[in-house]
């Protein structure tokens, strides 16, 4: 299948953006509806890079011909495309309403085009890197429309203390307040994967999570971190780890980890 791209517009950031979709074999010729998984790019790519870098479409192909993965629509969005990344949440000093075009724009502009099942249990999210922790962060913040969310290689440790931030290493301290403001605010507390996790979990329904790292990775101690906050919280969890880094090579080869992991909650599900 050849990579699809499509152009909609985002009322929230108010330009055009693209999106690949990955429609299952015979949805043409079908009228039935399908679950949705959302696939998330890293920091440093853009909409194009799980279908062109990491073979998201050979690996969907391939694991919905064997079984291992129910047919489905997926989705690999733009992260909103600012700076060099938007961590797929609304910056605190304004510069983008990231989250808001996600969940506004873009999930309803999918169920008005295609054929979805709408309910948070046919609808999941994924990603690598920062996509890991935006798709974390998105699924915990909006549980009712989630449920399950994955993370590969994930920037997943943002406020493991108060003077170690793991949201890159890379990122400066006055950096990350334009993001998620004074790093003691209510602003910051409320996109911390911790905290969410537990108010998740508090309130319910809480999203299925999963999520794995190379133990080579620079991110490594950020995935540890939450394995620990999760353990803390009683939040029940998948965690992974394998041999490996940062790369292409380890987010190729593990996207069929974390679609595992999504077919057996869509299974159970449905």
């Amino acid at each position: 299948m050849i990579p699809t791209p499509v152009t909609f517009h985002s009322q929230a950031l108010n330009r055009r953006l693209t999106f690949y979709v990955f429609l299952p074999p015979g949805y043409e010729q079908s009228e039935k509806r399908y679950p949705v998984i959302y696939l998330l790019h890293g920091r440093f790519d853009s909409e194009i890079s799980w279908p062109y870098r990491g073979n998201a479409y050979a690996t969907a192909e391939r694991m919905m011909a064997s079984g291992e993965l129910t047919e489905s629509i997926i989705i690999m969005p733009s992260d909103g495309g600012f700076s060099t990344g938007t961590y797929y949440l609304d910056w605190h000093d304004g510069s983008g309403n990231f989250e808001q075009y996600f969940m506004n724009d873009l999930i309803p502009f999918i169920d008005s085009q295609y054929r979805t099942l709408t309910s948070r249990e046919n609808r999941v999210i994924c990603g690598l890197s920062m996509g890991g922790f935006g798709s974390l962060l998105l699924a915990l913040r909006n549980p009712g429309q989630f449920g399950a969310a994955g993370s590969l290689s994930g920037a997943l440790g943002m406020f493991p203390s108060s003077d170690r931030l793991d949201l890159a290493p890379d990122w400066e301290p006055d950096q990350l307040v334009r993001i998620v403001g004074p790093l003691d605010e209510e602003y910051a507390r409320h996109h911390n994967l911790s905290f969410l996790a537990a108010r998740a979990l508090q309130q319910g329904p809480y999203p299925e999570i999963y999520f794995d790292c190379g133990t080579e990775d620079f991110l490594y101690q950020a995935n540890l971190w939450l394995k620990d906050e999760l353990t803390r919280l009683n939040y029940p969890f998948t965690y992974q780890e394998f041999s490996g880094s940062h790369t292409w090579e380890y987010w190729s080869e593990h996207l069929e980890d974390v679609l595992k992991f999504m077919n057996a909650y869509l299974s159970r599900s449905r």
